[in-house]
């Protein structure tokens, strides 16, 4: 506030307190008061100044902080987002394995179904060459009386009875007929059962392709349900993970905030101070004028 200055008394200076009386100054207690403001105001300027360089300071680390809890919190909101998602994989791989399960278990069951088949086909084969088997029997059978009639046929002829050795000899020749009948049964009998086998051996093959096939399918769908288990597990423990990183980052957050409030009003109190330092400069500078 400038001084208004009079012949001899100079204005009195404003400190806030009841304005006293005018009494007259002499020029030394001018200088010593200039001398005192100016000390006071140079060191409340360099008070301000300080106070003012550490706000600034707070202010740049209380940003560094507030983007390391940002950073936090972007890493906590992606790992939550990746724990979810590996959830929802845990719930579809669950869902495969399942299935797997399920059709393993159908390709036992139809393995089982044509195990019996290829067991049928195979008692059928038994039961077919059995019937070869006594078809030749009879053929052979039938083809030693044939020879043996043959043999008394001609002994007919010999003995001078030639009527019973015709008879004999037809009779023979039939039987050999009949016997080559049996053993060409027999063949065809014996050709079916082979085939019979064939059809078993590939009905057997089909059997152990289903049931390998079954035990496979029973195998990825356990290895899925077990892969499904640790993904989920995984996944809920990085979705806790990235969410106390979010609080965690929230809260550095609120701290730098703090701290950015506390070096602002820092920062303005210096500046203040600055102010009122140069304001007693001024002051200093108007006294040591009316004291020159």
């Amino acid at each position: 506030m400038a001084a208004r200055k009079t012949k001899t008394t100079p204005a009195p200076v404003a400190t806030g307190r009841p304005a006293k009386p005018r009494v007259r100054v002499g020029k030394r207690e001018l200088e010593e008061e200039a001398t005192n403001l100016a000390v006071s105001g140079i060191v409340d300027s360099e008070h301000g100044a300080v106070e003012v360089t550490e706000g600034a300071v707070g202010i740049a680390a209380a940003r560094d902080v507030a983007d390391s809890g940002i950073a936090e919190i972007a890493v906590g909101a992606s790992d939550v987002a990746l724990g979810a998602g590996k959830v929802v994989v845990a719930e579809r791989t669950e869902e495969l394995a399942g299935l797997a399960i399920a059709g393993g278990a159908d390709e036992m069951t139809r393995a089982e179904d044509t195990i019996a088949v290829a067991a049928d086909i195979a008692e059928l084969t038994d039961a077919v060459r059995s019937m070869g088997l006594d078809q030749l029997e009879r053929g052979l059978a039938v083809a030693r009386i044939s020879g043996e009639l043959s043999a008394v046929s001609h002994l007919m002829a010999r003995l001078g009875m030639p009527l019973l050795s015709v008879f004999l000899d037809d009779r023979s020749a039939r039987l050999q007929v009949i016997s080559v009948e049996q053993l060409l049964g027999s063949q065809g009998t014996r050709i079916v059962a082979a085939a019979l086998q064939a059809s078993a051996d590939e009905v057997g093959a089909v059997a152990q392709d289903q049931a390998a096939s079954g035990l496979a399918r029973l195998v990825v769908g356990e290895a899925l349900a077990a892969r499904s288990e640790a993904l989920a597990a995984e996944g809920v423990t990085q979705a806790v993970a990235g969410a106390v990183e979010m609080e965690m980052g929230a809260a550095t957050v609120a701290i730098a905030r703090e701290a950015a409030a506390g070096a602002a009003m820092e920062v303005a109190s210096g500046a203040a101070d600055a102010a009122a330092g140069a304001t007693e400069i001024a002051m200093a500078e108007a006294l040591a004028d009316r004291a020159g």
